[in-house]
């Protein structure tokens, strides 16, 4: 039986639960690929846990600048599957653009939340930004 190293079971439990909240939302635009597939979806399938303890490490004081792919990172954060989706569904309520930005690419400026910089659509292009941040 592996051993936990320390970790409190309570972020252990709360890691699993993101991590199995992201798959099932995966799970859930592949079910509805016929919906979905009308424009550019990618999900973080196989980086679920990386992307869940990163997400569960940062502080508000922090900044992030996720990439396309880094949906369980925004459930670390403390993103809920409902704010997601406001995204995907470019919804006035979106919490990261109200709607005005392309699906998968957040930007975000809360006291609570870590800081995410707006960033392009071009592949590695957050890099730049944070490069500047660091």
């Amino acid at each position: 039986m592996a051993k936990n190293n320390g970790v409190n079971k309570k972020i252990l439990k709360e890691a699993f639960k993101l991590m199995r909240t992201a798959r099932a939302m995966s799970d859930l635009f592949e079910t509805n690929a016929a919906i979905t597939g009308k424009y550019v979806h990618a999900c973080s399938r196989g980086h679920e846990a990386v992307q869940v303890a990163l997400g569960l490490q940062l502080k508000a004081q922090d900044w992030v600048a996720p990439y396309y792919r880094d949906d369980s990172i925004l459930l670390g954060i403390g993103m809920k599957p409902h704010d997601l989706m406001l995204q995907l569904l470019a919804k006035k309520d979106d919490p990261f653009s109200g709607g005005r930005t392309y699906y998968s690419h957040p930007s975000l400026n809360r006291d609570d939340m870590p800081k995410i910089p707006h960033q392009s659509s071009a592949t590695g292009m957050q890099a730049i930004p944070t490069t500047g941040v660091a």
